[in-house]
Formats: structure tokens, sequence, C-alpha cells
């Protein structure tokens, strides 16, 4: 079993070969906390929605995962203070054995639903047109699945 610093050591070591961004070599102990004392610094009265956070496991890899949604916030008694004209935050943090979770992505979106394809979880993600590449008023449908700590992108449409 690999200590804390080890597992920090590699997953920086991935992060640096990847896409990823940097932050994602840090292994927070809580994500909701972390998430909530973010949100913490741009709200000064915050009330979280029932959706705020999920925990599932959607790398299919049995630990509990969080997905983390600002748009479930009531932000200074305003409902959505923190979206944007293009969807609202989400943030994905996978938990590993070690304890504790790793970011690995965000993205501003509509919405999301989780689905199981073939026995794993897949994401149908709702986001704007112009992440599928286009600039019409429909929205642009995104399939991915998480492998280990990476999202791969099954279709766009």
């Amino acid at each position: 079993m690999f200590s804390r610093t080890v597992l920090s050591s590699f997953v920086l070591s991935f992060a640096l070969l990847s896409p990823a961004p940097l932050n994602a070599a840090e292994i927070v102990d809580d994500a909701i906390a972390q998430e909530k004392a973010e949100v913490a610094q741009t709200c000064k009265v915050a009330t979280y929605g029932e959706h705020f956070a999920d925990i599932v496991d959607f790398n299919n890899d049995g630990l509990d995962d969080v997905i983390v949604n600002r748009g479930a916030v009531n932000c200074d008694g305003v409902d959505g203070k923190l979206c944007g004209n293009v969807g609202c935050p989400h943030n994905f943090y996978v938990g590993v054995a070690e304890g504790g979770y790793v970011f690995i992505a965000n993205a501003d979106l509509y919405g999301y639903e989780l689905k199981k394809r073939y026995g794993n979880l897949t994401f149908e993600m709702k986001a704007n047109a112009a992440s599928c590449g286009r600039d019409d008023d429909d929205y642009c449908i995104i399939t991915s699945r998480v492998r280990g700590l990476r999202f791969d992108t099954i279709s766009k449409r």
C-alpha cells in the first residue's frame, strides 16, 4: 500500500504527463468542505441545495467520488448567482484508496445524467453548443466516462 506522500508524487507525475490541471495532484481530505470554503470566499451567506454535492462511484473503481454543482448554491439570497451564461460550474473529484479525493476536472454545464452502459457509469453532460464546435442555440450533449483520473469523451452531439 502506498503512503499518501508516495501517492501524491505519483499523481503529480501523472498530472505533468496529461492534460489535467496541475492542481489535480493535490489530495484533499474532504472535497465537500473544500468546495464550501471556496464558496464562502464569494458568498457572505450560502445555502446549499439538495444536489450541491452528489456522492457516487462515477469511475467504477468501488470508491466514492464527488460531483459538486455550484449552481445548487443560493449565494447571498440569489439562486444560481455562481452560474454564468454557459452553465453552472461543476467540479469532479475521484476518491483514492489511501483516503481523500483528487480534483480531476471542472466544467460549466446545464446539467448531467449518469447512465449505465456495458456495466459502467457514463456521463451525459448538457453543455453549451460551443463545446461541440457549433454556434447554434441547441445544447451540446457530451457523453464521457471516467477511467482512473481522466475523462474520456465517447461522443459529442
